[in-house]
């Protein structure tokens, strides 16, 4: 029945592991493509590949075969704004008659667009100077999987299977899910195969001496009878629609220009990313959180990357926040760990999310999402100085301030986490793997859990409510924010500074005990701006000794603590996201030597980067032991990965934006020793388009243009 496994009723799906192979990504929104690096998903199931939509895979076998020959991949390329693009030749055939003839005959290019599914343009062209026959099948299956089975989630039950249906050139294979729903997978081809049945299609191929066969395949994902495909649509016409709106995209974004190949690659790839992992969805949009685990809004992930972005295009931010105060909290849910004001951690749309299975429709348990939600809020403010969108988001903010208020009791206690229900995270900062919050020993901190990087977002959420209020025009209730700012600065340097190591410490857990691993998190302190200028300097110390530095970067937890583990997804390994957000913080006390330093570990690892893209993390092992390490089942791309990189380039640059003041401030610019020369354009400030251009003289660094178009705007250069 087209079935890559088994799909009853009762017990769960079983399914293989792809292993090593090189991957292939491709994404739209809340769609996203996994194959091999020849473009295939194979062995059928596999729990890395397939084609996902909202949540659920609707193709879990997808292979080309060309019978009685050996494929040989050329290349795989994923640069093109538009598709994936495969090079593949046929080497050695068996058949005898052949054997005289050159032995790499026939070349085939594969390239795959996503277009409301996957559009697939395979082309064979002969090499040979007499006509080739070959015999070419197309195999497909699916499973129907949610995203949290495919990710290992055991259920007790899955529904059933429909019966394939062969109607002309296409396929039909169905699954009637436990949520009500009817969910299809039609695939189709442009022209009719010699034989199709329900998992393959056959293909007899008659190609003249150079010249070449196209071959067009369909996947298109339907859920009730409603499909975002469009039927007959062919490849060109598919591929040519996506690059002009990522062109648009590009047009409506600032432009990063500069000397390093690295960088530049780096800069225009998460541009690329960026844009595609853009989730719309029930009239709203919001940056998906990456790929393929976490294709789905995630409110902490999407505030952080929007606010990374923010230079490049705030439109992310502006998202953000709009959808995330459409489903802020309202009321108190245990299940889903719901609270007046909070903002949520997951929201996900597939099978078992509206069977009840799991929580996540949406799903709260996050500490730190709400105080985040203001602290975006006013960054975007200062960037854009929209009144207009400030006053629609009144309400939201007075709720999620509320709610720090009323978890703080009005900033005189730490702001705690402590899941509500089984199902829920363990742990509920950034770092929410079971044993992201230890003692250096490894034993495990017992909630309810103080961290110390959220008491800083709070006391920031505090200051940066102050500030958006007085521009609202409410001088009483910004006295009263800036109050409570004070108070829990004073809280959180009280209850973490750890005088006799001279640093802070990660948590204080529910047994009131202290937490002294050495860990990145003290580093978001710094972009807080809520430590004194000594502790800073101690805070940055810490963070780029040799423990903690891997000359790749910031590692989430230093080497000399027994709980270190390189591998582990938080007790050791090196995350940008967490880098860029300390970066900032050292350049905001101008630790400029720091900032370099931290600069070029992460550029460091930009260079072992094939494909252009910083991953959601890579393993801790230093710089000296030879190459980056790449972390096996790390998301790429990765939104706040992604938008890393811009950040960094504001950060060095010393860019800050005063869009209510009509100013924008460049403050002790820096360049690191691998770019001399980097310029933005279409910057936009408020109504105000920026163009401005760096170039480094030895170790100084100049504003080498400038231009503003729009409008006012005050720029204003700074050097110590």
């Amino acid at each position: 029945m087209g079935l890559t496994a088994e799909a009853s009723s009762e017990g769960t799906l079983t399914l293989p592991i792809a292993g090593d192979s090189e991957r292939l990504v491709r994404a739209r929104g809340a769609m996203f493509l996994v194959t091999t690096h020849q473009g295939d998903v194979t062995p059928a199931g596999a729990r890395e590949l397939g084609l996902f939509y909202k949540d659920t895979r609707f193709l879990s076998h997808y292979e080309l075969e060309v019978v009685s020959c050996r494929t040989v991949s050329l290349g795989a390329e994923t640069s093109h704004p538009a598709y994936n693009q495969v090079d593949l030749m046929l080497s050695d055939p068996e058949r005898e008659e052949l054997l005289e003839d050159p032995s790499n005959f026939l070349h085939i290019r594969r390239r795959q667009v996503l277009d409301g599914g996957l559009v697939e343009e395979i082309v064979f062209t002969n090499f040979l100077l007499r006509p080739c026959e070959i015999r070419v099948v197309v195999h497909f299956g699916v499973d129907f999987a949610d995203v949290f089975e495919v990710r290992g989630a055991k259920r007790a039950k899955r529904g059933t299977a429909r019966r394939a249906r062969i109607e002309g050139a296409a396929v039909v294979l169905g699954y009637s899910g436990l949520d009500g729903r009817t969910y299809e997978t039609v695939v189709s081809f442009g022209v009719a195969p010699a034989e199709l049945v329900a998992d393959r299609a056959v293909f007899e191929l008659n190609l003249p001496p150079n010249q070449n066969y196209t071959l067009e395949v369909r996947v298109a994902p339907v859920v009730d009878g409603a499909t975002r495909s469009k039927p007959g649509r062919p490849f060109a016409q598919s591929a040519e629609i996506r690059t002009n709106e990522a062109k648009a995209f590009r047009a409506s974004s600032t432009s990063f220009t500069c000397d390093s190949g690295v960088l530049q690659g780096m800069l225009d790839q998460s541009c690329d990313d960026l844009h595609a992992l853009r989730v719309e969805f029930d009239h709203h949009a919001i940056l998906g959180a990456g790929i393929p685990w976490f294709c789905a809004p995630f409110g902490r992930d999407s505030l952080i990357a929007a606010y990374e972005a923010l230079t490049f295009n705030p439109d992310f931010a502006a998202e953000a926040l709009r959808t995330l105060a459409a489903y802020q909290g309202k009321k108190v849910d245990l299940v889903t760990e719901e609270e007046p004001g909070k903002i949520f951690h997951e929201l996900r749309f597939g099978e078992m999310a509206r069977a009840r299975e799991i929580p996540h429709s949406p799903y709260y348990g996050s500490i730190d999402a709400t105080p985040l939600f203001v602290v975006v809020a006013d960054a975007l403010d200062r960037t854009t100085g929209d009144t207009a969108f400030l006053h629609e988001l009144r309400p939201a903010l007075e709720a999620a301030l509320g709610w720090i208020d009323a978890r703080s009791e009005f900033a005189t206690r730490l702001v705690r986490y402590e899941r509500r229900t089984k199902d829920g995270l363990l742990n509920q900062g950034w770092k929410d793997s079971g044993a992201g919050v230890s003692f250096p020993d490894g034993r495990r901190a017992e909630a309810p859990i103080a961290l110390v990087e959220v008491q800083g977002y709070c006391a920031d959420a505090y200051r940066r409510g102050a500030s958006l209020f007085r521009r609202l025009g409410d001088a009483e209730r910004a006295r009263v924010y800036d109050e409570r700012a004070a108070l829990m600065r004073e809280l959180l340097n009280r209850a973490f500074w750890m005088p006799e190591a001279n640093r802070y410490a990660y948590a204080v857990d529910g047994r009131e005990r202290v937490l002294p691993t050495i860990v990145s998190n003290a580093g978001h302190l710094l972009w807080s701006g809520v430590v004194p200028p000594d502790r800073a300097t101690a805070t940055a110390g810490t963070l780029l000794a040799s423990s903690s530095f891997s000359g790749f970067g910031i590692r989430t937890l230093a080497a000399d603590q027994p709980v270190y583990n390189p591998l582990s997804y938080h007790n050791g390994t090196v995350w940008p996201h967490d880098n860029a957000l300390i970066v900032k913080g050292l350049a905001a006390y101008g630790l400029h030597h720091e900032v370099l330093k931290a600069f070029d570990g992460l550029y460091a690892a930009m260079s072992y980067c094939k494909d252009r893209r910083l991953p959601e993390l890579f393993c801790g092992i230093g710089k000296r032991s030879g190459a980056l390490v790449r972390y096996p089942v790390a998301c790429s791309p990765q939104a706040w990965a992604s938008a890393a990189p811009f950040l960094l380039v504001q950060s060095i640059l010393g860019l800050e934006a005063d869009a209510p003041r009509g100013r924008l401030v460049v403050k002790n610019p820096r360049l690191p020793a691998s770019v001399r020369k980097l310029e933005l354009k279409g910057m936009r400030i408020g109504s105000a388009l920026v163009d401005i251009g760096f170039r480094r003289v030895g170790k100084r660094c100049h504003v080498d243009k400038l231009d503003v178009t729009g409008g006012p705007l005050k720029t204003e250069i700074e050097i110590d």
